[in-house]
């Protein structure tokens, strides 16, 4: 792990301790998963990992933070589902918007799948909307830029197959 992915796995720590203290329990918990996806990569170098696997690895989640976050990740889930539904031409920023809350849902549900040992929404729900909507002949090459700008918007190197 290079001094780079250490300063950003710290960035994303602050980041998640200050949206611990603003209750912003979704997005605190998506922070902590987004680090839990780069340490979860392969090639990721020790010591420095291995601090940071522990620190995320020993991060509580208490019940009321878990249930609010549960119903934030089933509305995004709606919002996605909605928004996919009202068309079959779609902006750029539309597609940025539909591809980030689902690379979202994604590392929460991976994450609380290895913290809970279940997931308690559905976050493949509107998979086949999403599918659909970027191969449509209109969207393909809009899918195709928005899919890049999610990426590096992410600013941390996530791994998702929304990204491939």
């Amino acid at each position: 792990m290079s001094d780079v992915t250490e300063n950003l796995l710290q960035n994303r720590w602050t980041e998640y301790r200050r949206l611990l203290e603003v209750r912003a329990s979704y997005a605190a918990l998506v922070r902590l998963a987004e680090m839990d996806n780069v340490l979860s990569q392969e090639g990721t170098t020790w010591p420095i990992s291995l601090k940071w696997v522990s620190i995320v690895q020993k991060e509580t989640i208490p019940d009321e933070m878990y249930k609010k976050t549960l119903a934030e990740a089933e509305q995004n889930v709606s919002r996605l589902k909605r928004m996919l539904s009202v068309g079959t031409n779609f902006t750029y920023e539309e597609l940025v918007l539909a591809i980030t809350l689902r690379v979202e849902l994604q590392l929460l549900a991976e994450f609380l799948l290895k913290r809970r040992g279940e997931i308690e929404f559905a976050p493949d729900l509107a998979d086949e909307d999403l599918r659909e909507v970027s191969g449509y002949s209109q969207n393909v090459s809009t899918f195709r830029a928005a899919k890049a700008t999610a990426k590096r918007n992410w600013g941390i190197p996530i791994q998702s197959s929304w990204f491939e």
